[in-house]
């Protein structure tokens, strides 16, 4: 999964927001990295780590509606088939995601 968030800042920069699950980690199940950078700078990242699926989510959600609430747009967005639906391994629960997100809120 990849989400990828811009907006253009009050100095004509474009700023940039991703949000991915590639990067495993070995100390947790789940991990999420979220990367940042303005224009063609340096990017920035931090590596968000989950003992459950659904906290994965949750964090996902949230990151993403601070971004929107903080005037992004979605840029780009990836996901691959199973994602966040299915059984959590790390508590034996199953997790149903839901249809479709609303980044704009309920």
């Amino acid at each position: 999964m990849i989400i990828t968030l811009y907006k253009v800042g009050k100095d004509g920069k474009t700023h940039y927001y991703t949000v991915h699950d590639r990067q495993p980690v070995l100390d947790s199940p789940y991990a999420i990295c979220a990367s940042w950078r303005v224009g063609l700078g340096k990017e920035r990242e931090k590596l968000h780590r989950f003992q459950t699926l659904l906290d994965r989510d949750k964090m996902i959600r949230q990151l993403i509606s601070q971004r929107v609430k903080g005037g992004y747009r979605i840029l780009y967005t990836f996901t691959r088939a199973g994602v966040s639906v299915g059984q959590d391994p790390a508590t034996s629960a199953t997790y149903q995601a839901p249809e479709a997100v609303s980044l704009q809120g309920p």
